[in-house]
């Protein structure tokens, strides 16, 4: 093994410090500096059923289980700050995330609410994160909400009666299949908080008696994504979807416009309690028509504000607890240890690849990687009128295609045998067609090279995947294996001893459950693979004479991801003019392209890099393919989400 350069061991130094900056501030945020105690376990329902009981027995509390007992696995984080005890016992407060995400996806809001002294538990939903699809039907359709929610009930330093629910988008249909299964006529397990956040479709469904005795804070944002199309968002405060929110509590509502904050009981407006203090009412309702979007709910210091002011609401500022405007928020502080950590995770690739292409074991992946002054192709108006019809081409493909294949996701789906959620497959199609088509205009541009030379033999631009043997092959898949894995070894830390993972909003990297893998070894990793090997074909064949390489590379970078800029740019451009989307369909296509944007742009760079390194694009391919795949579907219901059927 060749002495290591010192540019590589600072990065690889630089990568290990970010992600345990990322793992100590991610767990000290959540912990609020060791005031909170938490706690992340991964219990079967049995289990669960057993804590209620044990509690029960222990506090003389009578809590009921309405689950039935399964062996199905149960992921939930709790959050118990110190003024929670069971000689003072508090409010608490069950987080759902929203859908193809994980428990963690909450953090604002189980931060902020537990730093000012509720109990907080924050759950992976049904068929999300490390929670099995098996629990959906025990818990009632709750996606696992209500057995944490009957979990809460019995804790010793949790006031029974004093439980509210929050969800983003998905986790608000577990919030209200928690309701449904608690909130019935003569119930001694109610709910009596609900903080619903952009998802607005249970809110129409709800009943009077469901609503009875329960604070219930709506914020129907003005530029979301969905309620923009089934509910006139922008219109919500004088439509009658909005007016029928507000008469589940007040009947008698027949003003022409509701008023944005407004609280709302069965007699009339009432005013707002002071900061920090309860309303004085059993039933009351609010609706908020805020200027975010649907993923900004949960992710922007408006959208925290809402989750802390209706809870403080309902239930005033916890016993023993200071109150805190909910102004003062300190999450923002967590999403830069885990952007470090997101950072820290990519850059590790690098002085991976170049440590392990050099020892005994992987170097005949190696193969001789022309300097790019020995190189014969040069960029003439010729060939810069090809590669850039070429560029243009794909561009446009990729745009076109993701309108319609993206959405094609559901499609593939029985839904009589499987659940659908197209993220997971809505992407995979579209990856595999990019991938093909990057083959087909490949060929095309070597076609017209050959017809523009006269007929003359011009550069085989699938030259680069050549590879000298089967052996070679099978280890450089091996090499690939090797690097994702010990680029995962830190994540994997982060998840078991810190309980957190590296994130920033919906672009997120965590640790698979391991009898998981072979299920996205087998059936997506191949998908990503038709994509991300083209591609790194494409990048080794685009190496010019007379053009630096980090030029070509970063024009193949934004040729790789502007399809999904322009989506963007037109999509939610339209929104904020007209407070409809560009494409009414493609809400959660918009959601995704943010962190698939980030992916591909990556993706051109580090494939690169390996082929400069290495000379081998299928250690590029595989790696890239492996880590975007994993990244992508690790957080979405993809174990419910099957492409292929066997």
């Amino acid at each position: 093994m060749k002495k290591l350069k010192k540019s590589v061991k600072i990065v690889l130094c630089l990568a290990l410090v970010f992600m345990l900056l990322s793992m100590i501030g991610t767990a000290c945020m959540q912990g609020n500096w060791g005031k909170t105690q938490v706690k992340t376990y991964y219990v079967t329902l049995n289990e669960l059923a057993d804590m209620i009981r044990a509690n029960n027995a222990k506090t003389g509390k009578d809590i009921q289980i309405d689950f039935s007992g399964s062996d199905a696995q149960f992921s939930f984080m709790t959050l118990i700050p110190k003024n929670a005890t069971a000689e003072n016992p508090v409010p608490a407060i069950i987080c759902a995330h929203g859908g193809a995400n994980t428990k963690e996806m909450q953090m604002p809001g189980y931060i902020e609410l537990a730093r000012r002294g509720f109990v907080v538990i924050t759950i992976d939903m049904s068929e999300h994160g490390y929670t099995d699809a098996a629990t959906m039907a025990p818990t009632k359709d709750s996606y696992g909400m209500l057995a944490a929610a009957e979990y809460a009930m019995s804790l010793p330093c949790v006031k029974a009666d004093c439980i509210g629910v929050t969800g983003h988008s998905q986790g608000n249909s577990a919030c209200y299949g928690t309701i449904q299964a608690l909130n019935t006529e003569g119930s001694t397990q109610r709910i009596a908080a609900w903080v619903e956040g952009a998802g607005s479709m249970p809110a129409v469904l709800i009943t009077e008696e469901e609503v009875r005795d329960m604070i219930w804070t709506v914020s129907v944002d003005h530029y979301d994504e969905f309620d923009s199309v089934y509910f006139d968002s922008p219109n919500i405060l004088t439509n009658p979807q909005g007016k029928t929110i507000i008469g589940k509590v007040y009947p008698g509502f027949s003003d022409p416009a509701i008023t944005d904050g407004q609280w709302y009981t069965a007699e009339g407006p009432v005013d707002a309690p002071a900061p920090g203090q309860a309303l004085d009412a059993d039933t009351a309702v609010c609706l908020l028509n805020p200027p975010i979007t649907h993923p900004m709910f949960h992710f922007t210091r408006t959208g925290t504000r809402i989750t802390i002011d209706g809870f403080y609401s309902a239930f005033g500022t916890p016993a023993g607890a200071k109150f805190i405007p909910s102004d003062n928020q300190v999450w923002p502080v967590t999403v830069c240890f885990e952007l470090l950590g997101l950072i820290g995770f990519f850059m590790l690739l690098f002085p991976l690849v170049a440590i392990l292409k050099d020892t005994r074991l992987f170097a005949g992946i190696n193969r001789p990687v022309p300097a790019r002054n020995e190189l014969t192709a040069t960029l003439d108006v010729k060939e810069g009128i090809i590669w850039a019809l070429t560029l243009i081409a794909s561009v446009l493909f990729a745009f076109f295609s993701y309108l319609k294949l993206y959405p094609a996701g559901d499609a593939l789906l029985n839904p009589a045998v499987y659940a659908a959620n197209g993220v997971a497959n809505g992407i995979g199609i579209w990856t595999v067609a990019c991938g093909v088509f990057a083959v087909v205009i490949t060929v095309v541009a070597y076609l017209l090279r050959r017809v523009l030379a006269g007929g003359k033999a011009v550069g085989n631009p699938f030259a680069p995947a050549a590879l000298d043997s089967l052996k070679q092959f099978f280890l450089t898949v091996l090499f690939a294996i090797t690097v994702v894995v010990l680029m995962f070894i830190p994540v994997y830390i982060a998840r078991y001893v810190f309980n957190a993972d590296f994130r920033i909003c919906s672009f997120i990297v965590m640790a698979g459950e391991m009898s998981e893998l072979p299920l996205v070894v087998c059936k997506y990793v191949p998908l990503w693979l038709c994509f991300y090997i083209p591609n790194a074909i494409t990048l080794a064949a685009t190496r010019y004479k007379n053009v630096p390489d980090w030029v070509t590379a970063l024009v193949c970078a934004v040729a790789n991801c502007i399809a999904l800029v322009i989506f963007v740019i037109k999509q939610y451009g339209t929104l904020f003019r007209t407070g409809f989307l560009w494409y009414p369909n493609g809400g959660m296509a918009g959601i995704v392209a943010f962190p698939i944007i980030a992916c591909l742009f990556f993706a051109a760079f580090s494939a690169r890099y390996v082929y400069k390194k290495t000379g081998n694009i299928w250690a590029a391919g595989f790696i890239n393919g492996t880590v975007m795949c994993f990244s992508t579907l690790f957080a979405t219901s993809f174990r419910v989400d099957y492409i292929l059927t066997f």
